[in-house]
């Protein structure tokens, strides 16, 4: 039973939860998934694993405003549930249903049909480039990429010129060590290396154990409602 999934009607609405229910959230959305996904072929394990990275970036930022490009666009499933298309979300990959990736005619917060894939990081650049000449530069400019798309050479070249840029602008990886396949070659090794480096997983487990005692204040209720009462949140 989809107890507060069903009454988030857009991203605005997370404002309003305690940490106790976010987590209960997340987890009424992978049983959302898994219901869905359990009775119609789709996109699954990209899915679940971004659920957290989705509530995260729509409590840091107001996408009614800000931009947001997820690369590949078949990780969108979190996205669309608490973007107003929950109730539809059984229609998921049906004729007349919701798109398994991104549709700006389902909803104002997907920006562009994107799929597969390394298109994010240059979208999103030249969302903020446009947005700066039309006087709009107080907006972020958000671009998730997977590992498996990160290598791609247009990757490369937007990162490159967005390291220029020194705006309001952000790359989040999400590295789950796959792809449409296994992903290969010298970028991924990098990573994978970095990831088993005794630094790597010493600050990892360092950083685990200070989060663990420290007060929650900054994503405390109280903290993320003095932010939406400044900041015009739309649905």
């Amino acid at each position: 039973m989809s107890e507060i999934l069903s009454r988030i009607g857009c991203p605005k609405d997370l404002q309003a939860l305690s940490d106790a229910q976010l987590q209960q959230l997340a987890q009424e959305m992978r049983d959302e998934l898994i219901r869905v996904l359990s009775i119609r072929p789709a996109h699954f394990a990209s899915n679940l694993g971004v659920v957290e990275l989705c509530l995260a970036l729509h409590l840091t930022f107001d996408f009614s405003k800000d931009r947001l490009i997820w690369d590949t666009g078949h990780q969108i499933y979190p996205h669309k549930l608490i973007t107003g298309r929950f109730e539809n979300f059984h229609s998921i990959r049906t004729k007349g249903g919701l798109m398994g990736y991104p549709n700006p005619e389902e909803s104002p917060y997907d920006l562009f049909m994107t799929g597969h894939a390394g298109c994010s990081v240059s979208t999103a650049l030249g969302l903020k480039s446009g947005d700066e000449l039309m006087g709009q530069g107080d907006r972020y400019s958000v671009a998730v990429v997977g590992d498996g798309a990160l290598p791609s050479g247009v990757v490369f070249e937007a990162l490159n010129n967005a390291g220029s840029l020194g705006r309001k602008f952000l790359v989040v990886l999400n590295d789950n060590q796959m792809s449409i396949c296994p992903r290969v070659g010298a970028l991924a090794t990098c990573l994978d290396r970095a990831r088993l480096t005794n630094l790597y997983q010493g600050s990892k487990r360092q950083l685990q154990k200070i989060l663990s005692r420290l007060p929650l204040a900054a994503i405390s209720p109280t903290r993320r409602s003095t932010r939406s009462a400044t900041v015009s949140r739309p649905c």
